[in-house]
């Protein structure tokens, strides 16, 4: 394991919720710091959307098989930093019908594992009451998440997903539906750049972490840092685990080291191939 990937797993160890140590074993131990979290998020319909809170990894532990996990993230995160800029790009995954509501969340960010900062743009595909329900959104901690009203986001929409700082202290956050526009806001944003992240999230609802939705799997591609490739390596890839199972996996990286996929089982899925 080299350097940053440790880096890493010391800056997101928080608190115990669910997650389980190296041995595989369940458990809840205290860690260095409390969970933070943010503000609801504005939406346009509380049935839909609901007081979804800011996207923090609850209960990361390191692993053996992966850089780290977590009770609600997975994915890739380096932070090799400092990071001016991050983006990449997935299609908005199909979200199948279950017996109660269940919520996921694909985003970029910077910032979100190497310190108290974030800031990150994604969309949502939850199953409320019923009903799928596809969103776009941006958030800066400690600010709400925002809803992006003005980009109607289906399943199979390719979206693309830029933040880049344009000045000291103005950051540029740019998300791009391939069917229905764009949109971009430059904001105020102070954070130290120290960590990037591609992640597939069951975010806090309520303040607790409701059921992931089932969801189809989640190719991230076209990984940036920094305006080059990404260059993810296995040992910066982290899976999701809930009472000692693994939920949620990443596959190891594509052969351009800019891509992987997300599916819902225990096993890494194969890596997607080169595009």
């Amino acid at each position: 394991m080299h350097a940053r990937s440790t880096f890493v797993i010391a800056a997101i160890i928080i608190l115990g919720l669910g997650a389980a140590p190296a041995g595989g074993a369940t458990g809840s131990t205290p860690a260095a710091a409390a969970v933070r979290s943010g503000a609801p998020l504005a939406s346009p319909s509380a049935s839909a959307d609901p007081a979804i809170r800011a996207a923090t990894p609850a209960g990361v532990r390191s692993a053996s098989d992966f850089g780290w996990y977590s009770s609600n993230w997975a994915g890739y995160a380096v932070a090799a930093g400092p990071y001016r800029s991050a983006s990449g790009q997935w299609t908005v995954p199909t979200v199948i019908p279950t017996g109660r509501s269940s919520y996921s969340a694909q985003w970029v960010g910077v910032d979100g594992v190497s310190s108290a900062a974030l800031i990150q743009a994604g969309t949502q595909a939850n199953f409320v009451n019923g009903t799928a329900h596809y969103s776009a959104w941006w958030e800066i901690l400690p600010a709400p998440a925002v809803s992006i009203r003005t980009l109607a986001v289906r399943p199979g929409d390719l979206i693309s997903v830029s933040i880049a700082r344009v000045s000291p202290g103005r950051w540029r956050i740019t998300l791009k539906d391939s069917r229905s526009g764009s949109f971009t806001t430059i904001r105020s944003y102070a954070g130290p750049g120290g960590s990037a992240e591609w992640i597939e999230e069951a975010p806090v609802v309520g303040w607790r972490i409701p059921p992931l939705a089932s969801h189809a799997p989640v190719v991230f591609d076209n990984a940036m840092v920094n305006g080059a490739m990404a260059q993810l390596s296995a040992a910066d890839a982290g899976a999701m685990l809930r009472r000692g199972m693994l939920v949620d996996t990443p596959s190891a990286p594509d052969a351009d080291g800019n891509g992987f996929v997300v599916a819902q089982q225990a096993t890494p899925p194969d890596q997607p191939a080169r595009t």
